[in-house]
């Protein structure tokens, strides 16, 4: 390897000296320890920091007399919480740094970490180095066969062109392959874990990756900037130009982070990278600008790509070093800006403004071990209020990463998981409070939730996604006691988790019980539990699931085990098979590669649609009443049969009988597999659209009967005050109290009419276009018009229909003008 005696001049900076990066880490050392702070590992400093440094930024953040950081170069953040972190202010290389995989701005395009996602991250690496090996191997025999001239023998012509028949078959077979891995993950990648860096016992400011292939850190890393460019596109302007004519005004937070990997040839090594905790955008656009993939920032840069003047290229070599990766590169980018001659639109000259940008960077925190969600918390604030829109889905993730935050920061994580999901079963002091709520943000393994399954469970990849759900929705609808002797005037005790809630979510006053506080966290619920399935189904598909009363009451969960209460629905218990849907099958149903539930928006009125358009909460309901009131071929046997491979089906692989994976054939009424596919189309054959409505059960727990959502104007008799808006007035603090909620429950009930009106639209629409191929039919038949009586009955049915329905409408109407 050639090595220049002196670096040329320019704006793009090189490592700082080794005798001034152990200067800056002394400093840092002997800072933290006067606040009390835990400083980053020395090699994170010396290989992750001082590499990255503008030139004498380590000089001018250091007071060499006191040995410690100047007053004027850091500040905290978060001071006086367990989340408070030192931050020092210095310019760094403009390519130094990589996007962070965390960013929640694109946290739905991420799965939950899990052994079988990981299987298929693998799976879907190697048919990706498969592949690329296929069309290699193809583009040699396809090259042997066109330097063939007309004196080549005939045998050799068929040799070679047998060649390039069997590499076009093996390429075919590899893509198929490929296909078929990428379907397994729809798209999306398993988020990898990351921890506190620990050095002997002690954590220490700075983060670390679990170890993995070098493929595979690069594709993860090239999955996050794809993803980032995807959300990118909706800026309105280019970001990059933005750049190359301004520079970067806004100083970002940047993290140190080691990622263990192993090349291809067995190589072990451990990268220090500073990571874009914000700007995870402008960090890309930045590398972009300077032609250098994060991915190979992150795993090793190909030799050729920053090859120095007279040095030979070396194809096979990967350069790892961070120090010797940016003096390269800037040594290049120098020589290039010097170059009279040089493009004005080449690299250098465009990425000069960005040689150099002010970052603030992590070297001190309170709490070590709670590092990535103090981290996680100032990407979500970000984000929140950032001027890039937030796809819904990512927002709803974002405000749930907050609210796990806000609970274990209240110390009532474990105490509401404890009491309410095992009823007390276990001490809360059993729960690793930290672990868990990695576990529910998709930051770790689910594998501590396994504490809070019934004794005797089996930890299984169903059960703990079970647990999972359920946490999510207390979390989301915690219990508020009830009071049974209210004293009037009295303000209501909310209890210990719901002010929580509140202030997390920003809602209203407790007693300002209206539908979009309940429409609002069942969004975040929805976007929650589809980290949990590859597949994810539209988020408006769980409308409905919970309502109003949910949100100010609380969904307790309950505390049979999943097998425990398939068991009391085999053996009749149909609260049980109520909760058993509402809760359990729910999420699978939507969030299944063939979706049971959709949205039954105007975006499924394609062609190809399966299935009928109807609102969520009609099949939901449809399938809890068909348990005590079964309808066609439905019997308990098909049931629990379809219950049980809904479950089943997220953790089927390669699918059964040949399906895809995650799909099933659907089971006739024995409970035996039937040769028809469980799609949309079967389960509305089976579970109909209908225009009764049977009771809501809207929670499942028991607390609460809920609002019926079957897109109709008509009620049941069982439905009682919950659906009428007959409040009584003993369960509430006070009569004005008991006015706000009724006044809302106005408002919930005129949007279940609206919604069954556009459902009778719909019937009375479909009448109108059978009685009219029914006249065509008669006309090209030459049939005689139907007596008159009967049009007179069908008429008269109708007008009595009219007249009825603006007979209530009327009474509304001025009813609702004494509001």
């Amino acid at each position: 390897m050639v090595v220049m005696s002196r670096n040329p001049e320019g704006p793009y900076p090189y490592p700082t000296t080794p005798e001034w990066a152990e200067n800056l880490y002394s400093a840092i050392v002997s800072t933290c320890h006067q606040l009390g702070l835990v400083p980053p590992p020395r090699s994170a400093v010396l290989e992750g920091l001082a590499p990255a440094l503008g030139p004498g930024e380590a000089k001018r953040v250091t007071d060499r007399r006191n040995n410690q950081l100047k007053p004027t170069a850091y500040h905290i953040e978060n001071r006086g919480t367990d989340h408070e972190l030192l931050l020092l202010n210095v310019d760094l290389h403009g390519a130094a740094s990589i996007p962070w995989p965390l960013n929640d701005r694109t946290r739905n395009d991420w799965l939950h970490l899990t052994p079988e996602n990981t299987a298929r991250l693998n799976e879907l690496v190697g048919a990706k180095r498969a592949v690329s090996a296929a069309k290699a191997l193809r583009a040699r025999a396809i090259e042997a066969q066109r330097r063939q001239t007309a004196t080549t023998p005939a045998s050799e012509k068929r040799a070679a062109e047998d060649a390039v028949a069997h590499a076009s078959t093996s390429l075919a077979a590899e893509e198929a392959r490929l296909t078929a891995a990428e379907r397994a993950l729809a798209g999306r990648r398993p988020l990898p874990a990351v921890r506190t860096f620990v050095e002997g016992d002690r954590h220490l400011t700075a983060l670390v990756t679990n170890p993995m292939a070098a493929d595979v850190a690069a594709e993860i890393q090239s999955h996050a900037v794809a993803k980032l460019r995807e959300r990118g596109q909706r800026r309105p302007y280019e970001l990059i130009e933005s750049l190359v004519q301004e520079g970067q005004r806004e100083s970002t937070i940047v993290v140190l982070q080691q990622t263990p990997v192993e090349a291809v040839d067995g190589t072990e090594y451990a990268p220090w990278r500073p990571v874009q905790v914000t700007g995870n955008n402008r960090a890309d656009a930045r590398l972009q600008i300077m032609d250098i993939d994060a991915a190979h920032l992150l795993t090793g840069v190909p030799q050729p790509l920053l090859v120095l003047d007279n040095e030979p290229e070396n194809r096979v070599e990967r350069i790892h070093k961070l120090s010797e990766i940016l003096r390269r590169l800037s040594t290049r980018l120098n020589l290039e800006y010097a170059d009279s001659q040089a493009d004005p639109e080449g690299r250098a000259q465009r990425a000069v403004r960005v040689a150099v940008v002010r970052s603030r960077v992590v070297v001190g925190s309170a709490s070590p071990v709670r590092l990535e969600a103090a981290l996680r918390e100032l990407n979500v604030h970000d984000h929140l209020r950032g001027q890039l829109p937030y796809d819904d889905a990512d927002r709803a993730l974002g405000l749930w990463s907050t609210l796990v935050n806000a609970y274990q920061a209240a110390g009532l994580l474990a105490e509401l998981l404890a009491t309410e999901v095992t009823g007390g079963r276990i001490p809360a002091a059993n729960l690793d409070e930290d672990a868990v709520a990695d576990a529910l943000v998709g930051a770790g393994s689910l594998d501590p939730l396994g504490v809070l399954l019934v004794p005797g469970d089996e930890p299984t990849v169903l059960a703990l996604r079970d647990m999972a759900i359920r946490c999510t929705t207390l979390l989301l609808f915690p219990p508020v006691p009830k009071q049974p002797d209210l004293v009037k005037h009295k303000t209501k005790d909310t209890g210990r988790y719901w002010p929580i809630v509140r202030a997390t979510l920003q809602e209203g006053p407790w007693s300002q019980n209206n539908g979009k506080r309940a429409e609002r966290r069942t969004e975040v619920w929805a976007a929650v539990i589809a980290q949990h399935f590859a597949h994810r189904g539209n988020l408006h598909a769980a409308d409905n699931a919970f309502n109003a009363t949910d949100a100010q009451f609380g969904v307790r969960p309950d505390q049979r085990s999943l097998p425990g209460l398939l068991a009391a629905c085999r053996a009749g218990d149909s609260d049980a098979w109520n909760v058993l849907v509402r809760r359990h099958l729910l999420p699978s149903l939507i969030n299944a590669p063939e979706p049971f539930i959709t949205a039954g928006q105007g975006s499924e009125v394609a062609a190809n649609r399966k299935g009928v358009r109807r609102p969520p909460g009609n099949a939901v309901q449809m399938l809890v009443t068909a348990y005590t009131q079964p309808v066609g071929v439905v019997t308990r046997e098909l049931l629990m049969a379809f219950a049980e491979a809904v479950l089943n089906a997220p953790e089927s692989t390669s699918g059964v009988h040949g399906l895809p994976p995650g799909t099933f054939l659907a089971p006739g009424p024995d409970g035996v597999s039937t040769t028809r596919l469980a799609d949309k189309a079967w389960f509305d054959d089976t579970f109909p659209k209908t225009q009764k409505v049977a009771t809501g059960g809207g929670s499942g727990s028991g607390d609460s009967k809920g609002e019926s959502d079957t897109g109709t104007d008509e009620t049941d008799p069982e439905d009682g005050d919950e659906d009428t808006g007959t409040v009584a007035g003993d369960e509430y603090d006070d009569p004005q109290t008991r006015l706000n909620i009724i006044r809302a429950k106005v408002a919930q009930k005129l949007g279940v009419v609206t919604d069954g009106g556009e459902t009778l639209g719909e019937e009375i629409t479909g009448l109108t276009d059978l009685i009219n191929d029914s006249v065509s039919a008669r006309h090209a038949a030459g049939a005689q018009e139907e007596p008159s009586e009967i049009q007179k009955a069908y008429a008269d049915q109708l007008k009595t229909v009219k007249a009825n329905l603006t007979e209530k409408i009327n009474a509304a109407i001025i009813a609702v003008g004494d509001l």
